[in-house]
């Protein structure tokens, strides 16, 4: 206890300090080493930090805020990320995995890449990757690279651009990084949750070049090794495929991503959670996923943003069960299904502070989720996002889930599917990021 009281006094402490302090981002801290380090601007590669640390406390008087912590599980203090980033941006008219962009379709050739490394409790590991870092092995904090990949450009159509490697996905509305958008809120959504957090493989994407009357289009094709892993078990590979249309003044973004694929799961490892499906004929088990994102944007200055996200899954069941000792349904046996709805309002009261309100539902049919009982899932979370530096946010956060089914999700302790006490909870959170 004493111990949760000196963390939680340091890290107001340094709330406190950096909000009064006049010092800059990374680079202004750093000028006389990036004097020295004048290459990277005439290579056009950018080096960036994000710290991002808080503290949640739930309402039942368990220690476990697991499954609204999401990426964490213990009540207290939390270190989510201390990462460093080394990135080449394209010269594009299209940002891979964000969208198309208004403007002319640049002539020339371009490349880059994205390297970064991670230290912390939003560990979100690669199978057949940094999973099996020996570091990482007994530690609650973990060291990994969650993404890396290069990317190129080339003037076809109305801009075409290239990645391959290991990047967070473009399914979904939210992805596992502090930024905003597209992630304003510190907890997630349950459709980030039952959805992928990144891929191994390629991904194609391109602007159509239309006249900007009809608005911007463009279209995303991948293929990747599934969900979350560089290992595969399979000798299959998945499809990822993505529309999207923006406004003529860029107000109102609509993007419909998917991702199809076998993903069945060898017997005896469980590593490529959530969804687990074991064939002892080794049959090929389909997993599907969509998303539908419609964000509009109001006002002259932008400042107040309605997003909806919609989800839908499924996997197809294989024929081995959980031995014992593992929740019921940890074994996909049957064909399963989730699906939800979420929707955010976002405006911003002045420069520096934004108030957001998110409201989500989601059922989970037959229990897929490896750790989560069959039931349907709702959820309400406000937030204030202040700003006293362009480079430091503390937000503030109360978020109130209640589930309804046979199960109990929250309270107790880990796994909650088998030892829940709650099938509701409150928790109360304030993290603060850097963005240096």
């Amino acid at each position: 206890m004493l111990l949760g009281f000196k963390r939680c006094m340091l890290f107001g402490a340094l709330l406190v300090v950096c909000s009064l302090t006049r010092a800059g981002p990374l680079e202004e801290w750093l000028v006389p080493a990036a004097s020295e380090l004048s290459w990277l601007d005439e290579h056009r590669i950018e080096l960036s930090a994000r710290v991002q640390a808080g503290l949640m406390h739930n309402d039942n008087g368990s220690d476990n805020v697991f499954p609204t912590g999401f990426f964490n599980i213990n009540e207290g203090f939390t270190l989510n990320r201390a990462e460093v980033l080394a990135e080449r941006s394209l010269r594009s008219s299209y940002k891979p995995r964000v969208g198309p962009f208004p403007g002319d379709t640049p002539d020339s050739w371009d490349w880059g890449f994205l390297i970064q490394g991670r230290y912390g409790e939003d560990f979100s590991r690669t199978y057949g990757f940094d999973d099996e870092w020996g570091i990482n092995q007994d530690g609650r904090r973990v060291w990994i690279l969650p993404q890396w990949f290069v990317k190129a450009y080339a003037p076809w159509g109305g801009g075409t651009t290239f990645q391959f490697g290991t990047w967070f996905t473009n399914i979904g509305n939210e992805i596992g990084a502090p930024v905003d958008p597209p992630s304003p809120f510190y907890s997630h959504s349950y459709a980030m949750l039952y959805g992928p957090s990144k891929h191994f493989g390629g991904l194609l994407s391109t602007r159509f070049p239309v006249d900007k009357k009809y608005g911007l289009w463009g279209v995303e094709v991948g293929i990747v090794q599934g969900w979350n892993n560089l290992q595969d078990n399979n000798s299959e590979k998945s499809l990822i495929t993505g529309l999207q249309w923006r406004s003529s003044d860029m107000k109102l973004w609509v993007d419909f991503e998917s991702i199809w694929g076998n993903e069945q799961s060898e017997d005896g490892i469980v590593d490529q959670r959530p969804f687990v499906a074991v064939s002892r004929h080794n049959d090929q088990l389909f997993r599907q996923f969509h998303s539908l994102t419609v964000t509009q944007w109001f006002g002259e200055e932008r400042d107040l943003r309605v997003v909806f996200n919609a989800v839908y899954g499924e996997q197809e069941g294989g024929d081995v069960v959980a031995g014992p000792g593992n929740p019921p349904g940890f074994l996909i046996v049957e064909d399963s299904q989730w699906y939800g709805w979420n929707i955010s309002l976002l405006t911003a009261v002045s420069e520096n502070l934004q108030l957001g309100v998110r409201a989500e539902w989601l059922k989970d049919k037959d229990g897929a989720y490896f750790l989560f009982p069959e039931g349907r899932y709702s959820a309400l979370t406000a937030s204030v996002a202040w700003y006293p530096q362009p480079w430091l946010r503390i937000r503030p956060e109360i978020r109130y889930d209640r589930y309804s089914g046979p199960g109990k999700p929250f309270g107790g302790r880990l796994p909650t599917f088998l030892n829940g006490t709650e099938d509701e909870q409150m928790l109360f959170s304030v993290d603060a990021t850097f963005f240096l």
